[in-house]
């Protein structure tokens, strides 16, 4: 299977900022209709739009040549739970809670503020990744220098660690922390 390279950034883009913004801008719609909670509205819109992600993937893979049917479905599922857990569930859920916990708001203001966090904390996480080369030229994978061995792969660059450390940093903590700067920024209007 030979994937086109150049679409990477593409592709970083759709796991990150494209599926935020679908999944942000369906679970507010929802919402602001009042026929349920945001909650309710973000798991319909996150249950959707990982759908249309595995649809995604799965012609990206069958136009990229592919392997098996069981190796397409093995890759379709590896790649949506690692996404759905460390880039979409887990910052949604930590922001939640620290946000609730640091105002004392309820629940449901809690994850409406930090979805819309979770928006720009993923905008944030792919500008990281084309950063070092811009959108047209080279991205984080390009990064070079010193390089180090970790968990028995060799030649790995420290600045890729440290870029990769930062970036999940950024994708798991940086909902909870715009989410907060929402919240606080709503109190002050409201006064």
């Amino acid at each position: 299977m030979a994937l086109p390279t150049g679409l990477l950034p593409v592709f970083v883009f759709v796991v990150t900022a494209g599926i935020a913004t679908l999944v942000t801008l369906g679970a507010h719609l929802s919402w602001r209709r009042g026929s349920q909670p945001f909650s309710a509205g973000l798991r319909r819109s996150l249950l959707g739009v990982s759908l249309l992600y595995l649809v995604g993937t799965a012609i990206v893979w069958e136009v990229a040549g592919g392997g098996s049917l069981w190796g397409v479905a093995a890759a379709l599922i590896a790649s949506g739970v690692v996404a759905f857990v460390v880039l979409w569930t887990a910052p949604l859920l930590l922001g939640q809670y620290l946000v609730r916990h640091l105002r004392g708001i309820d629940s449901e203001t809690a994850l409406r503020q930090v979805t819309y966090g979770w928006l720009v904390a993923m905008l944030v996480v792919f500008g990281l990744f084309v950063a070092p080369g811009g959108p047209t030229g080279g991205h984080l994978l390009h990064l070079d220098g010193v390089t180090t061995c970790l968990a028995g792969f060799c030649g790995l660059s420290v600045s890729l660690l440290v870029a990769v450390a930062l970036e999940l940093v950024v994708a798991v903590v940086g909902p909870g922390v715009v989410g907060f700067v929402l919240t606080r920024q709503q109190s002050l209007s409201g006064r």
